[in-house]
């Protein structure tokens, strides 16, 4: 592995990091002003992990290339970390957490999360259909997020004190002030130093291994979801099925929305058109493997996890192994 490549991994790993510890602590933070513990929740954990992808795909984007390197393009770096994104969350961490245990949800809410995510997708495919994702386009995604948010947060209100009450126990109450906020500060370090070093060292990776940038920020997907899938694991242990949900649905539809509308304002998308009759498709096909667990209460068996893992791991192959 060349020091390109091994700096590049270690930005993807302090990205991770930094956003873990930076939801962490600013959900500590939040609570001391006396707002809802259950609200500070689950807005944190299915917004949370999309705070990792959001700061990668901001620093592709704004990262200015020397003239040689354009035609390699970060943009494409950005849509492919989106894109894999939702495939990890779908794939590795449900797949790997129902293997762990069986995931039972008992949250109102995924009745309407789940739905959304699916139209999310399909809006996302239809809007990237010439390539691009410009600033209108944006603007409807973003409209598309910010009203989806302000439904599940009216369904979330309805839901009984237990679901209440799971939601509200993952916010850290005994962790000390200064902690919270050494927390905070660390973890913009560590998202900004990430964000520096896969920017700058991702055309290097690109020439160094088998994959164009499209492809790197596929992979890279599931580099900066392990942190998700560890917190999944753990919740799942703890018999805690409904934020082991959250933190997939919440990522799959706020990274098409929220995410890609935040980052295409500040400058267009590219999508390829390889991406486009390819990865747009499977991660839609991902998505709509969130029909079963709608259909049958929200439960995934470890047969149906296995299934899962083994399309991601068969999705990972494709990518590392295609040409081009």
């Amino acid at each position: 592995m060349s020091v390109h490549v091994a700096l590049y991994t270690v930005g993807l790993l302090l990205l991770a990091l930094g956003a873990v510890g930076l939801v962490i602590g600013a959900a500590r933070l939040d609570r001391a002003t006396g707002r809802s513990a259950f609200a500070i929740g689950i807005i944190a954990i299915g917004f949370g992990p999309c705070v990792a992808g959001l700061t990668f795909d901001l620093a592709a984007v704004l990262h200015k290339l020397p003239p040689p390197a354009k035609v390699i393009g970060l943009p494409r770096l950005t849509m492919g970390n989106v894109i894999g994104g939702n495939i990890a969350s779908i794939g590795l961490v449900l797949g790997a957490t129902a293997l762990v245990r069986p995931i039972a949800g008992t949250a109102k809410l995924f009745a309407t999360a789940i739905p959304l995510a699916i139209v999310a997708a399909l809006l996302f495919w239809f809007l990237a259909r010439d390539n691009t994702i410009n600033r209108v386009e944006a603007g409807v995604l973003l409209g598309a997020g910010l009203g989806a948010l302000a439904l599940l947060v009216r369904q979330a209100r309805r839901e009984p004190d237990v679901v209440k009450a799971e939601f509200a126990a993952w916010v850290p109450n005994r962790l000390p002030m200064w902690a919270a906020a050494g927390l905070v500060l660390s973890g913009l370090g560590g998202l900004i130093g990430g964000a520096m070093l896969t920017a700058t060292y991702a055309n290097a990776t690109v020439r160094a291994v088998p994959l164009d940038s499209h492809r790197l920020g596929l992979v890279s997907a599931a580099v900066t979801a392990l942190p998700v899938l560890i917190a999944a694991i753990h919740a799942t242990r703890r018999g805690r099925s409904d934020i082991v949900l959250v933190l997939v649905v919440g990522p799959v539809l706020f990274n098409l929305l929220l995410v890609v509308g935040v980052v295409a304002m500040v400058r267009p998308l590219l999508v390829i058109e390889g991406a486009i009759l390819n990865e747009v498709p499977v991660m839609v096909l991902f998505t709509l493997l969130l029909v079963p667990p709608l259909a049958n209460g929200f439960r995934v068996s470890r047969s149906e996890g296995a299934v899962l893992l083994i399309a991601f791991a068969g999705f990972v192959a494709w990518q590392v192994w295609a040409k081009g």
